[in-house]
């Protein structure tokens, strides 16, 4: 089972490749589909049909007999880095897909819904051609951070106001990196994955017929990653080794809590809040990655390399706010407005892992003929400037470098209802 799992989802992986994604809710998207993305990721306490698969599992209860959703983002981010003493460099173009695919049906008369779902949870990634390394001479940092999900869900109608829904996860994540691969000590790092399960706890009540109120609870996923390869450069002598087997430890996607609240003011009008709090502070703290089996003898002491990556993000809480107002049968429009506090403190700032963006807007639509939805939403996260104001040191060799990063994100999904 865990075999066809692995084959599954890399399967999936390689067919959406690139998913990885500069996610900025620290690693996580703010939102999944364009419903939840166009107002915001405020969608707790919202209807979701099949994007419940990825947010609250309790909304999948709120779908139609059967539904089907295709659909993703394609997001374009903007980033600059700054060494010290040095001009600053972009990133090169870079336009990552992110896909979504999910069923969903109700179970005959019966209040139970059940679906399934494969999406991009989130991730990080950036690629600097031609940064000064810290010798001077013309390098590169580049990494990759990817995470697919799939999700079987189940809803069950408690009561007419009450629902409960359970999403279980099984994930694999990807992980590549250079770090100044051509300057001595400089990393090459190919292969790294992992599989992992986690769950989704949801709950949805239906106060009256105007305001709703929604809670997930979202357990941690421990990602053990391993498999991978290093090309490490030793520098004049004895060059570049290769360490066939390569391992990551101490990276894991956080546990959550959101909280969410809807309210009708009217028969057309519905407005969205959430508030969510990331445990960041438990699951990204020293990243450690491990080679061993190099490809040559090397001297003694050198067969294993321990690199650790102090990163010690902090928690984070995010604020979402969202609108929605239906023009008529066929269209609905959408805005919202999502704060998500940077957890990567000044002091441990990598622009390998710049999970920094803060501020975003967002506005979008559905479009509905007959059976069918169409929805489309765009999302702006604002620029963020970082500066590494720490001691320079082994564990920080980045003090003094400063990260701006913004980002743009086009999401489209198509469903149909029967």
């Amino acid at each position: 089972m865990r075999r066809m799992l692995g084959v599954v989802l890399t399967a999936l992986l390689v067919l959406s490749a690139p998913v990885w994604a500069w996610a900025t809710n620290g690693m996580n998207m703010i939102g999944t589909g364009a419903v939840s993305s166009g107002m915001g990721g405020a969608d707790v306490a919202v209807p979701a049909g099949c994007t419940a698969i990825a947010g609250n599992p309790a909304q999948l209860a709120t779908t139609c007999n059967r539904v089907v959703s295709v659909g993703g983002a394609f997001l374009n981010p903007q980033m600059e880095v700054t060494m010290p003493g040095q001009s600053g460099v972009d990133n090169e173009f870079q336009l990552f897909p992110l896909p979504f695919a999910g069923y969903a049906q109700r179970i005959g008369t019966s209040r139970w819904s059940v679906g399934v779902g494969i999406f991009a949870q989130g991730g990080m990634g950036v690629d600097f051609n031609n940064v000064k390394n810290f010798m001077g001479n013309d390098d590169s940092l580049y990494s990759q951070v990817a995470f697919m999900r799939l999700a079987p869900t189940v809803a069950y109608n408690v009561t007419d106001k009450l629902t409960l829904g359970l999403t279980a996860f099984a994930g694999y994540a990807t992980i590549d990196y250079d770090f100044f691969p051509r300057g001595v000590q400089g990393q090459h790092v190919t292969g790294l994955s992992s599989y992992t399960i986690a769950g989704r706890f949801g709950a949805n009540y239906q106060i009256n017929d105007q305001w709703a109120v929604g809670a997930t609870y979202t357990t941690e996923s421990s990602l053990d990653f391993d498999g991978g390869e290093m090309r490490f450069n030793f520098g004049p002598g004895l060059g570049q080794v290769t360490y066939r087997d390569v391992k990551m430890d101490d990276f894991t996607w956080p546990r959550q809590v959101e909280v969410g609240v809807s309210f009708k003011p009217g028969p057309k009008w519905l407005l969205a809040f959430d508030v969510s709090w990331v445990n960041w502070a438990a699951a990204i703290k020293t990243v450690t990655v491990t080679a061993s089996n190099p490809n040559v003898a090397v001297p003694a002491g050198y067969d294993t390399l321990t690199i650790p990556f102090v990163m010690d993000w902090k928690d984070q809480f995010v604020f979402a706010l969202g609108a929605q107002y239906e023009i008529n049968d066929m269209w609905t429009v959408r805005a919202g407005y999502n704060y998500g506090q940077n957890p990567v403190p000044d002091n441990t700032l990598n622009p390998l892992f710049p999970a920094i963006v803060e501020h975003h807007l967002t506005a979008g639509f559905t479009f509905t003929y007959q059976d069918w939805d169409f929805d489309f939403a765009l999302e702006h996260g604002f620029s963020n400037d970082q500066t590494n104001n720490g001691a320079p040191s082994s564990t920080n060799p980045f003090a003094g470098t400063e990260v701006s990063h913004y980002q743009d994100t086009v999401h489209i999904m198509v469903s149909y209802r029967f």
